[in-house]
């Protein structure tokens, strides 16, 4: 009985250690995915597009703040844009603070989606860009 004893506890620690380096494993591979919705101030909404991507923005301007806010209320659905920049999240770009802006019609040829621009980064880097978006969270202090 001893030795079955022995063999139990070591089949109970070889299991353990599995599972932690499992467990470990899987939150380090989350945790360095960078997030979608990574924002830097306390003033940010989320903007979904019509493929169901989701992205986060930071505008400066109050008057835009209560477009955004509006939008929200409304359910209702515009172009959000601003000049695209690189930036540290799942898309690799955000829309720059300073310029967001929301408009009820824009340029064909300034139109995309999330993911086209994440996918087209290089083309789309410095220059202006919207996408016909809805507003599905506000956060402000």
């Amino acid at each position: 009985m001893n030795k079955l004893m022995k063999k139990l506890h070591v089949v109970v620690i070889a299991l353990t250690v599995t599972i932690l380096v499992i467990v470990a494993s899987f939150l380090m591979n989350y945790w360095s995915i960078p997030n979608a919705l990574k924002h830097e101030t306390d003033r940010w909404a989320v903007i979904e597009d019509v493929n169901g991507d989701r992205i986060a923005v930071e505008p400066f301007g109050n008057e835009v703040w209560l477009q955004l806010v509006q939008m929200q209320q409304n359910e209702s659905r515009m172009w959000i844009g601003s000049i695209v920049e690189t930036y540290d999240s799942k898309w690799g770009f955000c829309f720059k603070p300073e310029n967001v802006t929301v408009a009820e019609v824009t340029a064909e040829g300034l139109q995309a989606s999330i993911r086209y621009i994440s996918e087209n980064l290089n083309y789309w880097l410095g220059g202006w860009a919207y996408v016909s978006a809805k507003v599905t969270e506000i956060h402000s202090p």
